[in-house]
């Protein structure tokens, strides 16, 4: 198995570097490298701050209430990743953010009703514009992980990169053939939807409003997207995903080409760690 999915790396980053050259040649040849958002609708009708508080505050308090009640009150160090008290706080991690999805889908669909802005990209350019921003996004981010190792040995050589914490639980899950299936789900479902609804969704649109300047948006959004959710190693590779997202975002005008393109890039993620696991380095 492992050969197969190596090609099928290969091809994947190969048609990615091929896209992005296309890409930039196409930016250089039209002019448009100077401001890539030129003539896009830009959300400028919220959701404010007020309403990224609220997510964020209903959010934690959810996820105490979902702790204690089904989770339990575990003490001490952090759980071990794959351990049955990390795979039950997950599982709590996900009923508590239900109720936060519904909650920024509400106010979401609110801020469009006041602002409804341009027509958005029909579906064909927005399957599109997701499949050619994911083959971008596969070689570039794959650089910049592994730079970002590079760079971690160079300060820590006696020490491995901290992996994310999913991906551990991947090879020692304590749940089995379950705690796989809830892994893949948080990965290439939960997380997209949700993850893409807050940082795509309400924080970008609230920086829009704010700041009144798209990329500013974009990039401060990105940078915060890669903060939260990689290891140290991996915030670049994050930012640009997030970066890439915001771009595709603001250029087809909805959200779920966001959705799609994130998922899908999880899902070869798990692909690879579960049937190859040696190739993760380079995926």
């Amino acid at each position: 198995m492992a050969p197969a999915l190596e090609i099928i790396n290969i091809v994947l980053l190969s048609a990615g570097g091929i896209c992005a050259l296309g890409v930039l040649a196409w930016l250089l040849r039209s002019g448009q490298w100077r401001n890539p958002l030129a003539g896009t609708a830009v959300p400028l009708g919220g959701p404010t701050i007020v309403g990224l508080g609220t997510v964020l505050l209903a959010y934690m308090a959810l996820l105490r209430i979902a702790v204690i009640l089904f989770g339990g009150t575990p003490s001490g160090d952090a759980p071990t990743p794959g351990s049955d008290t990390w795979h039950r706080l997950a599982l709590v991690e996900h009923v508590a953010r239900t109720p936060v999805l519904l909650l920024m889908v509400v106010l979401l669909v609110r801020a469009r009703r006041a602002e409804p802005g341009g027509r958005p990209s029909r579906p064909a350019t927005c399957v599109l514009a997701c499949v050619l921003a994911l083959l971008v996004l596969l070689p570039l981010t794959a650089l910049q992980a592994q730079m970002g190792r590079i760079v971690w040995h160079w300060f820590y050589p006696d020490e491995s990169p901290p992996l994310n914490a999913v991906l551990q639980a991947l090879g020692r899950g304590e749940w089995g053939v379950g705690g796989v299936i809830q892994l893949v789900v948080g990965a290439v479902v939960v997380a997209p939807l949700t993850e893409e609804l807050f940082f795509r969704g309400m924080l970008l649109q609230a920086l829009c409003f704010h700041l009144r300047r798209a990329w500013l948006a974009i990039v401060a959004s990105a940078f915060i997207f890669g903060l939260v959710h990689a290891p140290p190693q991996d915030v670049l590779p994050m930012v640009s995903m997030g970066v890439v997202l915001g771009y595709l975002r603001l250029r087809c005008g909805v959200l779920w080409p966001c959705v799609l393109l994130h998922a899908l890039f999880n899902a070869r993620t798990m692909v690879f760690v579960l049937l190859a696991p040696e190739l993760l380095n380079e995926a």
